[in-house]
């Protein structure tokens, strides 16, 4: 992946797929900045970063930051971090008309050219309409946007890059894996743009540890759960399919600002979630589990047969995932046309439509009745069932018949040999490239066998191979047979790989239904676990509009739902305009949350831990979930286009901005100047006004009359209960307690972690236990050299150890059964391997 960036903030760039000889450029996008490139890096995640010697410093060390080698200690990033190469290449590289040529030149066909623009007499002659220049810059304006010269100075590096691979490659293996064969164009503008710290913020993609040590000193496993818990994660555990869970990740790396699309796949989740549709759903996706991604499942049988010692290499498993794939591409169609009001979703006629049933039967018609499953897994390699090929059922024959002329062959070999050698002469067999072989009783003193032919004057023995107790000649007999039944076990693999190869080609030729399978059913499955989701949590279809509006009724967070007892759901009404279209009628009417005044921007005040940064949390992600086409935790909903979402400080048109404790680390004089001027900054933009939720202990600036509700304001307190369960009202202190005891042990250098942690009354008595056999080890007085016995020190320790458990003996009666031992204390202790008196003392 190559990026460059200029410094008034626009981005550009450029990435290939090796795996599918892709090129793919970006729209260059204003105002993008360094979220905009972890955004890309999250969603591409390339191996190699290519960037420009003159790239702006901050884009620098970003990738710096997380780039391999870079940093002096590698260790204070994770690795999923640290999956790339950082380069850097000359500015030059990065050239636009460079690029321009570059990608001009690139081979992929010859379509029509599609005529931009008409080129003067003024221009050179290389130029004129017709010249061969002319043609590939048309077809190149046809494929990309050439006033994206960012992206496209990137494309040239990439492929200049490319070049020197396979330069290096120098036609090797590998050199296929460089060479660009499509190019495509990515564009943005249908799509919301998220930070990689929104990401991480909101949990959509990356877990997110959680903060309290009692918690991962107490209950690891629980720890461990709550930590891996994302939406991404969230909606992944729901899918079928690989393809399903990768389409999910797409989904949530580019949340789309598209209207129309969001609702179509609205509608595709009401009908999949229809009472009527549920046992077809089901079905559904117990069909999509049995589907492989076609990229894989073709990969050795696009003609790539490999060979194993002489037959043909077991790759029955890709074999048998096509056939699957076949059979419930033609199943999943007749679900999807039994499904009621499909007419209600595109999706549903575009499967009925692309699915070619006929082709996916021929397909299953020719794996079966070429190859033998069963066969082939009794045996260990492929297996041809009889009647496809001929030739290959006469060489099956032939072998037949060879193998019953074995015995017939011993009789001839031992024909000819003295009479005592004819008891060693243990068999006769044919293998594979070795032939035809006379098994001898092999002499373990000399390592050739018992009889080795030395006195036949007109044969030679040759030792061909030999085993633990067989050695195994090529004599004159077995030559002759060889001469007259030539190489059998050969000859019918090279035949099994010639059928294979023939239903390679055959099925190469479907290879464009499957991939069109494989893409519908990839959104199918995406949808099914959206759908799933909703379901199982109890989501809401929000209400897309083009206002510049977020009214949100009884909204849950998703995640913290989750794990916590009981989770109060909260409203969300904010109001900017309504925008650049015009809000039809039903957009106003979410309930009484909503009114008529605009409240572009709402300030939330309350003590710590009361959940401030959920609820921000979740108002933000609902907004995300309603971008991806998802129902959202809510009871209804009606959200506004959002172009982007922001956890940290910035303007843009109807972007959602999440504030939570601005000013943290300054005086609190300073925080509030700085929190007011921004805030009243956000108030001045008028109709360009973002939705801002802000969370903040900063009161100063509500009392001097800096902010008020005349000027667009809504301020909101969180509200906390007592627990009702709580006989004594007293005991509702209970967590001031526990305040106040950490806050001295911090005072007494005490460790917090240590502090928070909770033992069992078992454990507690285990430590103390454990305390006082330390004190007693220390205690003791370990004599010096020559002074006592190897068996009275191991006494010593056995009686400090276990002063109630084991009697001291002398060392006669020592014994090394420790079945007396506290069965409670689990020390897996051996002294007597352990304690080496032998080796030498310090005599301390």
């Amino acid at each position: 992946m190559a990026v460059d960036m200029r410094r008034d903030g626009r981005v550009g760039c450029a990435y290939f797929v090796a795996i599918d000889g892709a090129l793919f450029l970006e729209e260059d996008v204003g105002m993008g900045g360094t979220e905009l490139v972890e955004t890309l890096i999250l969603r591409v995640q390339p191996t190699t970063i290519l960037i420009p010697n003159r790239a702006p410093q901050d884009l620098a060390q970003l990738l710096e930051r997380h780039a391999l080698g870079f940093s002096e200690d590698e260790t204070e990033d994770s690795d999923q971090n640290r999956h790339f190469i950082l380069r850097y290449l000359t500015s030059a590289e990065f050239d636009y008309e460079i690029g321009k040529e570059v990608l001009a030149s690139v081979d992929l066909g010859s379509p029509i050219p599609n005529p931009v623009r008409v080129i003067g007499p003024e221009d050179d002659s290389a130029d004129y309409i017709g010249s061969s220049r002319h043609h590939r810059l048309m077809r190149l304006a046809g494929i990309i946007n050439l006033e994206s010269h960012l992206s496209v100075g990137c494309a040239g590096a990439v492929l200049s890059d490319l070049e020197r691979r396979i330069m290096i490659e120098n036609e090797g293996p590998n050199a296929e894996a460089f060479q660009a064969k499509s190019m495509a164009m990515n564009t943005p503008a249908d799509t919301m743009l998220v930070s990689a710290d929104t990401l991480t913020s909101l949990q959509i993609l990356l877990p997110e540890v959680h903060p309290n040590p009692r918690i991962q000193s107490s209950n690891r496993s629980q720890h461990k759960l709550n930590a891996g818990l994302s939406i991404s994660g969230l909606f992944q555990s729901l899918a079928s399919t690989v393809m399903g869970k990768s389409r999910i990740r797409q989904m949530l790396l580019q949340p789309s600002t598209n209207i129309e699309l969001i609702t179509e796949r609205q509608r595709v989740i009401a009908v999949l979630l229809l009472d009527q549709n549920a046992e077809l759903a089901s079905s559904m996706r117990k069909l999509l589990r049995k589907i492989k991604h076609p990229k894989t499942m073709l990969r050795y049988i696009r003609g790539r047969v490999d060979r194993n010692r002489g037959q043909l290499s077991p790759r029955l498993g890709d074999w048998m995932a096509l056939l699957r794939f076949s059979m419930a591409s033609t199943q999943l169609k007749e679900a999807v046309s039994s499904l009621s009001r499909t007419d209600e979703a595109p999706l549903f006629s575009k499967i009925c439509e692309g699915i070619d049933s006929q082709a996916f039967e021929a397909i299953g018609n020719l794996i079966v009745h070429t190859l033998d499953f069963k066969l082939s897994g009794e045996n260990g390699h492929t297996e041809i069932n009889k009647g496809v090929s001929t030739t290959l059922d006469k060489l099956e024959q032939k072998l037949a018949t060879v193998v019953q002329l074995l015995p017939a062959l011993q009789q001839a070999a031992s024909s000819y040999i003295p009479r005592w050698a004819v008891q060693h002469i243990q068999h006769c067999t044919i293998m594979s490239q070795l032939g035809f072989l006379l098994a001898v009783t092999r002499n373990p003193e000399t390592g050739q066998g018992v009889y080795n032919g030395k006195e036949l004057a007109d044969d030679n023995w040759e030792i061909v191979f030999a085993t633990k107790d067989v050695v195994y000649y090529k004599t004159r007999v077995m030559l002759a047979f060889d001469e007259r039944y030539g190489n059998v076990h050969t000859d019918i693999a090279n035949e099994e790989i010639k059928v294979v190869l023939q239903l390679s080609g055959c099925i190469k030729e479907f290879e464009g239904t499957i991939y069109q399978a494989a893409a519908l059913f990839r959104e199918l499955d995406s949808l099914l676990a959206l759908a799933s989701a909703a379901e199982r949590y109890n989501w809401a279809a929000p209400l897309m509009t083009p206002s510049n509006i977020i009214n949100i009724v009884d909204g849950r967070h998703p995640l913290q739902e989750l794990i916590v007892p009981s989770f109060i759901p909260n409203d969300c009404s904010i109001i900017v305009g309504r925008g650049s279209g015009d809000p039809e009628e039903g957009d106003l009417i979410m309930g009484d949350a909503m009114e008529d005044q605009e409240t572009p921007m709402i300030i939330l005040t309350s003590p710590n831990n009361s959940g401030k940064s959920v609820y921000m949390r979740q108002v933000a992600i609902i907004v995300y979930l309603a971008h991806i086409g998802s129902y959202v935790p809510a009871t209804r909903a009606t959200i506004g286009v959002t172009d982007r979402i922001l956890t940290r400080i910035a303007t843009r048109e109807t972007a959602l901005l999440l504030i939570d404790e601005f000013g943290r680390g300054t005086t609190t004089d300073a925080g509030s100047a700085l929190f007011g001027a921004y805030l009243t900054r956000f108030l001045s933009l008028d109709v360009e006004r973002p939705k801002v939720l802000v969370g903040t202990h900063l009161h100063d600036i509500f009392h001097c009359g800096i902010i008020r509700p005349e000027d667009g304001v809504a301020f909101v307190h969180m509200d906390f209960g007592h627990d009702p369960e709580r006989e004594d009202p007293e005991d509702q202190d209970d967590v001031i307690d526990r305040a106040e005891q950490l806050v001295r042990g911090q005072n007494r250098d005490e460790d917090p972690e240590e502090m928070c942690t909770v033992r069992t009354a078992e454990e507690e008595e285990a430590l103390m236990e454990a305390e006082k056999m330390a004190r007693r080890l220390m205690t003791l007085q370990v004599p010096r050299r020559g002074s006592a016995n190897v068996r009275s020190i191991r006494d010593m320790l056995r009686e400090a150890m276990y002063p109630n458990s084991v009697e001291v003996s002398d060392a006669s009666s020592h014994s090394d059964s420790y079945m007396d031992l506290d069965p409670g204390l689990d020390l897996n202790l051996d002294l007597d391997s352990h304690l080496d008196f032998n080796s030498d003392m310090d005599s301390s």
